[in-house]
């Protein structure tokens, strides 16, 4: 009997650590299922993207997150109106601030149209060039989407790396 309870037990965790879930984000006007070893965490306010957000933003969002041998991965994405695209705190995530470029490119997946702009975050605080990263900027409807897409590494982003960060941004749709 005990080792029927020990594999059911076993059983319900490895299925519970090895599935994802679909989250439906009323609030962010998002649903996304993060890919295998990929942590999602919401932030700020339910009802107001503009008034409330954690160390990574004064505004609301989602945060995505992934260990890797070469460095963690991240993905960051703040849902905003029109009149929030003035303000400058979604050029940061947290201190890190992007570097604007003016060469895009457009790109797609079966949920989004995207300007892509890849650049590097500065570290505000040491005013300093930090990680390589890609801006995804998409509009659904009445409202925008600014997503950030990087690696804890200070080394060119290889392809591998942003097909990964991708396989991530490509799980994010709108609700």
């Amino acid at each position: 009997m005990k080792k029927i309870i020990a594999c059911f037990v076993f059983l319900t965790i490895a299925t519970n650590t090895f599935s994802q879930e679909t989250v439906k984000s009323k609030a962010l006007k998002l649903k996304y299922t993060p890919p295998e070893g990929w942590i999602a965490e919401e932030f700020g306010d339910k009802l107001d993207w503009e008034i409330s957000g954690n160390v990574l933003c004064k505004c609301s969002g989602a945060k995505f997150s992934k260990q890797h041998k070469d460095g963690k991965m991240n993905v960051v994405i703040y849902p905003s109106s029109q009149s929030g695209l003035d303000s400058a705190k979604r050029n940061f995530v947290g201190v890190l601030r992007f570097e604007n470029v003016e060469k895009y490119d457009k790109t797609k997946n079966k949920f989004f149209s995207f300007e892509r702009k890849k650049s590097n975050f500065t570290d505000s605080k040491l005013n300093k060039k930090s990680f390589d990263v890609i801006r995804y900027f998409a509009k659904v409807e009445d409202h925008f989407y600014i997503i950030y897409a990087w690696q804890e590494n200070l080394n060119l982003m290889s392809p591998q790396t942003e097909k990964e960060l991708f396989q991530m941004v490509n799980a994010i749709e709108p609700f």
